[in-house]
């Protein structure tokens, strides 16, 4: 691989672990945050339970406070009753004893349903205080944790950016500077040229370009912009996808190119491997007309046997066609047509001078 490319290729790793870390250390921060918060909610509900128990309490006591008042005054209201005159002063102060006792009875009523909330909410009350307990402990060590993952974490940083630096020595500036704009913008930098296509975007790189890839030659995506590398382990042979690939005796693997250059307005070229052998197609890059009959060359794959094409020719994308020998043996299909020519570089061109 080129130098530059082997330096870019570990710079992108290093850069990826910096930016990974980095994030793990800014999020540490907020997660202790939400432990916190958890843990300041569950001691604020124990604080309540702790409130509710006192209000009970003091309402207890303000019941028992009633509870002698009227005592009191029953025992007034009895004494009284020996110095009435008359009956009905002496049944208006029954009526007063009456009402007072009954007023105790509900009083006594209210601290008995007081008591056994009360009870209840004890019970509540042990339970919040030992979960908060075990919960403090557990909160802390996560926080002794997030602690030490950040003073780990901010180590490997200061390891990591020493490193970057190291790599970065000796790579073209203008290269840098190029990695550093796309890895900034698109999080990636660098990505492999494989089958003739950038696996950043997926679009198809034209067939010069990507031999000159193949040959260490730095090349950038028209499309995205990133730097694109080619891995040879990553390539099967022809031999090993034509089995793979031709169950049912077809064409495992195609390619289309447009050449401006050739016929009146242009061609169109579809190029085939097949079981055996491989194939040529040509069709007028205006009308899908084709232009001669299909070519066939026995034992050869078509990268080697109409290399021009692919070499003078600017790749196209286009979905398998089904059943392509019966419909694009006279010419193509319409919709087929319409796709190769939207991908021009000038839609206008493939139809130039046709009136």
């Amino acid at each position: 691989m080129n130098p530059d490319l082997e330096k870019l290729f570990e710079l992108q790793k290093v850069d990826a672990e910096v930016s990974r870390l980095a994030a793990e250390v800014a999020a540490l921060p907020k997660r202790v945050q939400a432990i916190e918060a958890q843990l300041a909610a569950s001691q604020d509900g124990v604080e309540k339970a702790k409130a509710a128990i006192k209000a009970d309490d003091a309402a207890r006591r303000k019941y028992e406070s009633d509870i002698q008042s009227l005592q009191d005054k029953i025992g007034k209201f009895r004494d009284q009753s020996s110095a009435v005159k008359t009956n009905d002063q002496y049944k208006a102060l029954l009526q007063e004893i009456s009402f007072a006792e009954k007023a105790i009875r509900e009083l006594e009523d209210k601290i008995l349903e007081t008591m056994e909330l009360s009870e209840k909410k004890n019970g509540k009350l042990k339970e919040a205080e030992a979960h908060l307990k075990a919960e403090t402990a557990a909160v802390e060590k996560e926080k002794n944790e997030a602690r030490a993952r950040t003073a780990e974490d901010e180590s490997k940083l200061q390891e990591l950016r020493a490193q970057r630096e190291g790599l970065r020595v000796g790579v073209s500036e203008s290269l840098l500077n190029h990695y550093d704009r796309v890895l900034k913008h698109r999080g990636t930098a660098l990505v492999e040229a494989r089958a003739q296509r950038c696996t950043g975007c997926q679009v198809m790189l034209r067939p010069q370009v990507f031999n000159e890839i193949i040959s260490d030659i730095v090349h950038t995506c028209d499309s995205c912009s990133r730097i694109l590398y080619y891995d040879p382990s990553q390539d099967e042979p022809d031999e090993v996808k034509a089995r793979a690939g031709n169950k049912s005796g077809g064409p495992v693997e195609r390619s289309w190119v447009y050449l401006p250059d050739r016929g009146e307005c242009g061609i169109f070229a579809v190029l085939s491997n097949a079981k055996g052998g491989c194939s040529l197609r040509i069709y007028d890059a205006s009308s899908g007309r084709a232009l001669e009959p299909i070519q066939r060359v026995k034992g050869k794959t078509y990268q080697q046997a109409f290399r021009e094409y692919l070499d003078d020719g600017r790749a196209l994308f286009m979905d398998e066609i089904e059943s392509m020998d019966e419909r694009c043996k006279e010419e193509l299909p319409e919709e087929v047509l319409a796709e190769l020519q939207r991908q021009l570089p000038n839609k206008s061109e493939a139809s130039e001078g046709v009136q």
